[in-house]
């Protein structure tokens, strides 16, 4: 399987060369998810590096969750999207510093997607919209017996996590996943601001609108969510929203 492999730039670390070549095979899909990575030797020889070097590599690519290091059984292509490669998203989201506005303009261009294909699939996602509804019914007897912030924000990010999966794309489901984790913070803070009926009404009109599959409202409604929870972040600002 040596054959699999390019040759060597040279302006590359040994290491580097190894974790290209290896990421090149998955993106080209010469290696698919279940498949078996060539022995160290192999992958040594193919590319003209120590064994040493391929270690370091293999360790690289284990962290980024995109293989499986199974002792004494060989090494193989993840089959699913590894929390390590998640993790190293999520960490270089971080060191980019996104402000407000950065996240408004993502949130409000993702959601609007994501709640077009809830209704694209709203034949397959009965248990999903169930779901939507009891968390609903959950939050308003949250506010009643006065739960903390930190409960409501838990509350409000299963909301948004069962928007993911009913969209039912296994993408899309992890990357926003991904972006309310990254997100977690200011909705916690979001609950500190006020109790609960501002996202109650929010997520209430978010449910209606798919229940009643009026796709003409997405724009508005993800609009006038996304415009709530930047301006909950400056508590001195008085919250007004629109619900139909």
């Amino acid at each position: 399987m040596s054959n699999l492999f390019e040759g060597r730039n040279k302006r590359e670390s040994a290491v580097d060369i190894v974790v290209n070549n290896i990421k090149q095979l998955l993106m080209d899909r010469k290696l698919k998810p279940g498949d078996r990575l060539p022995s160290e030797l192999e992958i040594s020889e193919g590319l003209c590096v120590s064994r040493g070097s391929v270690r370091e590599a293999m360790k690289i690519l284990a962290a980024f969750g995109l293989i499986d290091i199974r002792v004494g059984n060989g090494t193989y292509v993840c089959e699913s999207i590894g929390n390590g490669m998640m993790d190293s998203f999520l960490f270089s989201f971080f060191l980019s510093n996104p402000d407000v506005e950065n996240l408004f303009e993502l949130r409000r261009f993702f959601e609007i997607d994501i709640m077009e294909l809830i209704d694209k699939h709203y034949l397959e996602n009965e248990e999903e919209r169930i779901a939507l509804r009891k968390n609903l019914e959950d939050l308003e007897n949250m506010i009643k017996d006065g739960s903390s912030p930190k409960k409501l924000a838990k509350n409000d990010i299963e909301f948004h996590q069962l928007l993911g999966k009913a969209t039912h794309n296994i993408l899309i489901e992890r990357i926003y996943n991904f972006i309310m984790d990254f997100m977690e913070a200011s909705i916690i803070a979001t609950h500190k601001h006020q109790h609960g009926e501002v996202v109650y009404k929010i997520h209430k009109d978010v449910v209606n609108v798919i229940e009643n599959r009026d796709i003409a409202r997405i724009p508005e409604v993800v609009t006038n969510s996304v415009v709530t929870w930047s301006v909950l972040q400056d508590p001195s600002e008085k919250v007004e929203i629109s619900v139909s």
